[in-house]
């Protein structure tokens, strides 16, 4: 398991190596790569996020989660669910934006289908717009049915050698 979450630009959606620059950009904070950052430092100012505050400790003992959270992943017609239900809510791209707390430019790729939402952008958006966009991943893709055969690249390197 991974012990820090892989974060993504929220400009141009590379993976952002390190923290990331969190900035106020067009009313709304996001994080983006030090190459965007280059892009936009003339109009985005560099902000603190607030840091989060320890809980209190409480005087139950702290009862061990059990691992059966479900693996969630983004349904693939998400961006025509977006734009349906922003529309039927009359919002605009730029009023879910704010709602969302990123960038209209966020927006517009989601809707575009340029951009996958992350999952916590996707629990958000089903929030804010009334809409499922989460699914649960169905365990053993790994098996290939019957006909379903696809090509690796170490089956292809083994045809061109004869192989086979």
């Amino acid at each position: 398991m991974q012990s820090q979450a892989l974060k993504y630009c929220e400009l141009c959606g590379s993976p952002i190596k390190g923290n990331g620059i969190t900035v106020s950009f067009e009313g709304s904070i996001i994080t983006v790569c030090p190459a965007c950052y280059a892009k936009i430092k003339k109009s985005a100012k560099i902000t603190d996020l607030p840091k989060q505050t320890q809980p209190k400790k409480s005087i139950k003992p702290a009862v061990p989660k059990i691992s059966s959270e479900v693996e969630l992943e983004v349904v693939d017609d998400y961006y025509k669910l977006i734009k349906e239900a922003r529309e039927k809510l009359k919002l605009t791209q730029q009023q879910l934006a704010q709602q969302l707390k990123v960038s209209e430019n966020i927006i517009k790729r989601f809707e575009s289908g340029k951009l996958k939402p992350t999952i916590q952008q996707a629990k958000q958006l089903e929030k804010i717009l009334g809409i499922k966009l989460l699914i649960p991943v169905e365990e053993g893709g790994e098996e290939e049915e019957e006909g379903d055969f696809t090509l690796t690249l170490g089956d292809v390197a083994h045809i061109r050698e004869g192989k086979s």
